[in-house]
């Protein structure tokens, strides 16, 4: 299991740094990128893995990739985004967006509807993990400075 995580981690790394080069991240921030989602895939991995659903890893995979960009956008002082984006694209639902389309295609509909359903819960999942840290980061802070008072 750990080979598999090393290989998959890897390949997410690898991923990760090659769509953020052609969204044009800056060459010195390609590293972080990788990081941000080689960390969002592995935690997906490891979910689906010990036995969660593709939608509750992905959740979870997002709410990391939106915790680590964020710490490395306050570390560099960039934004957010530089990591958010290209760290998505491991998490992105394509093989069953493809499925969906191509079950359209074949006048299969009640298949299309099935994989149109679950794309639309990945991507929902996706979306909650990043602004479910942003609003759990926000809360946090809010509490800290009402008792700070």
């Amino acid at each position: 299991m750990i080979a598999e995580l090393f290989k998959q981690a890897l390949l997410s790394f690898i991923s990760t740094v090659g769509f953020a080069y052609i969204l044009l991240v800056p060459k010195s921030k390609l590293l972080y990128s990788g990081l941000s989602g080689m960390a969002g895939w592995s935690v997906y991995w490891i979910a689906v893995t010990l036995g969660f659903s593709t939608v509750t890893g992905s959740f979870f995979g997002a709410l990391m990739l939106a915790a680590l960009s964020y710490r490395f956008a306050v570390k560099l002082k960039t934004p957010a985004t530089l990591y958010n984006i290209p760290g998505i694209v491991a998490l992105v639902p394509g093989a069953v967006s493809y499925q969906m389309t191509y079950a359209f295609i074949r006048g299969e509909y009640n298949q299309a509807i099935f994989y149109g359903i679950k794309v639309s819960a990945l991507a929902g999942a996706i979306a909650a993990g990043l602004i479910g840290f942003d609003l759990i980061r926000k809360i946090v802070l809010r509490i800290k400075a009402t008792y700070k008072k």
